[in-house]
């Protein structure tokens, strides 16, 4: 029998066996924390990634809440599909504004790290802001007496934040909402063109802001605020501006001298002495803006106090000269007591006026022909209305306005602004004409021109405005619109935005008809800086991860 005297020969290969075990498995372990630290890189810069793809869409959101139309801004195109760094990354926004085809706006974010600019995520929202423009019609009150009846029709959304009144039946071409109740008189038999069991739909309010002074603060950027009465006539894109008891007409370039795209109006400060005169209607120290013309781009004008539309040029005051009474051949100047009619100079009243665009036009057809205000799409399967470039009828027209009174917006119904020639400065209004006749007695003939009590009736027979109008603490209307003779329509294509409903005449014997038709482009553009609903906000419709 043998001894084993030791064992190292049965160590050696146990050693090696162990040794190698060791060494593959050390092998093993650094692969998988390499491939583990390589997983953690890549999964840390996909997170990375989808983090800068979502500050994208949040510096955006920023942009828009500050700017409701930067989409159609020159800063906008500056970000666009380029990349911008943020924090150890970057992000491009690729944005499509909203068209007719699609309302909302579309914001694509592509984010990627620096580390792994191979690794990139990508979002794609769909978010959409209420506005009151969204609407032909918005009141925060109805009255108590207004119903909508036979014969009315409202060619676009409407809405109003308190009751709804309803009788016999009135049209509907587009949604109808209100906040509190339906209210159903004689004869209860609407025609609701949108075929939606919900209509009418009750839904939320939308809150109005309590006045227009943010306009204030854009307008002062280019010098473009006046205090006093302020007459403006748009002249494509020339703007011609009178103000107080100026004999200066001032005349900007809305593409050029105002950047900013938004003229206002303030009334004159009561520490102001220097400035004679009243704030009545015509009053020189009123907030008080008189408007008409067309307008070529974009302008939002704004008062402290009234809007009037008046018929024509408001920057003619008609001066005169009483130099020359005497002269039986030279009567002053004075506004004019007979309009051509048809040819003929058979009216106390003019025949046209109003607010309008120079280079945009509507139709409620497709085609851009007819009459008719709405016309059902087969496509979209809802009654709308269009928007034609008159240089390119196959676009949209790029003209927009937007009249945002804290008080009334009128149309102008009787006298005109005039200068001041008193030294109180309250001789503002043409309230008279001259005569010419013996002011004397007939032992001492004193013949002259002189002045005779007279009503201007300056309110055309029909009325065209291409505008938003937002009044936030009364409403839109005709002044005095009980008396005068009847007259024909008020042919709005736009928008009225109003804290209570005013009347444009009576019944078949005084004022207008309406013909209200939203304009179109007024749910996905608006005028500068337009007034917004103080309780709503950007509502997101879809988001979503793509691959790109």
């Amino acid at each position: 029998m043998k001894i084993l005297k030791n064992n190292r020969g049965l160590t050696i290969p146990l050693v090696l066996v162990v040794l190698s075990i060791v060494t593959i498995f050390g092998f093993v372990t650094l692969s998988i924390t390499s491939n583990q630290a390589k997983f953690n890189i890549i999964d840390n810069s996909s997170k990375k990634a989808l983090e800068y793809a979502e500050a994208g869409y949040n510096q955006y959101l920023w942009y828009l809440n500050d700017e409701l139309n930067f989409y159609s801004t020159a800063a906008h195109e500056d970000l666009m599909n380029k990349p911008i760094e943020f924090e150890e990354g970057y992000y491009v926004l690729d944005v499509t504004k909203p068209s007719d085809a699609d309302r909302f706006v579309t914001i694509k974010s592509t984010g990627w790290t620096k580390e792994n600019p191979t690794i990139k995520r990508t979002i794609l929202a769909k978010i959409r802001k209420k506005q009151f423009v969204h609407h032909v019609y918005v009141s925060d009150d109805d009255g108590p007496n207004i119903w909508w009846t036979t014969g009315d029709e409202s060619h676009g959304p409407l809405h109003t934040n308190k009751d709804i009144r309803i009788q016999n039946r009135p049209i509907f071409y587009d949604t109808v909402s209100y906040v509190n109740k339906l209210e159903r008189g004689t004869g209860y038999n609407p025609d609701f063109k949108v075929q939606d069991p919900s209509q009418p739909m009750q839904t939320k309010k939308l809150e109005f802001p309590a006045s227009n002074k943010n306009l204030k603060d854009w307008a002062e950027k280019d010098d473009m605020v006046f205090y006093g009465r302020t007459c403006i006539f748009l002249d494509g894109d020339t703007v011609k501006i009178r103000n107080q008891n100026s004999d200066e007409i001032i005349t900007r370039s809305i593409s050029k001298d105002i950047q900013n795209l938004v003229i206002y109006v303030d009334k004159v400060p009561d520490n102001d002495k220097s400035v004679k005169g009243g704030t009545g209607k015509f009053g020189i120290r009123s907030g008080n803006v008189f408007v008409s013309g067309n307008l070529k781009g974009k302008l939002t004008i704004g008062a402290e106090d009234s809007i009037y539309i008046t018929y024509s040029d408001p920057t003619n005051w008609y001066d005169y000269d009483t130099s020359d009474m005497y002269n039986k051949n030279n009567k002053p100047n004075q506004p004019p007591t007979s309009f051509s009619w048809g040819g003929k100079n058979n009216r106390t009243y003019p025949e046209i006026g109003g607010v309008e665009y120079s280079n945009t036009w509507f139709s409620g057809n497709k085609n851009g022909t007819g009459t008719a205000m709405s016309s059902y799409d087969s496509e979209k399967k809802i009654y709308t209305r269009y928007s034609f470039d008159k240089n390119d009828s196959k676009k949209p027209g790029k003209d927009m306005l937007g009249l945002i009174a804290n008080n009334e917006i009128l149309i102008l119904h009787y006298g005109w602004p005039k200068k001041a020639y008193d030294s109180d400065g309250k001789d503002d209004i043409w309230d008279f004409e001259w005569e010419w006749r013996n002011w004397g007695w007939w032992l001492s003939p004193d013949y002259k021109w002189g002045k005779v009590s007279k009503t201007y009736d300056m309110a055309p027979h029909d009325v065209t405005i291409n505008a938003a109008l937002f009044s936030v603490n009364e409403g839109f209307g005709y002044e005095e619109h009980g008396k005068g003779p009847r007259k024909g329509d008020i042919i709005l294509w736009g928008n009225i935005t109003q804290k209570e409903r005013k009347a444009v005449g009576t019944i078949g014997s005084t004022g207008y008809n309406k013909k209200y038709a939203h304009d179109p482009r007024m749910f996905y553009d608006y005028p500068p800086h337009i007034l917004e609903p103080i309780n709503v906000g950007w509502e997101i419709h879809e988001w979503k991860e793509i691959n790109e």
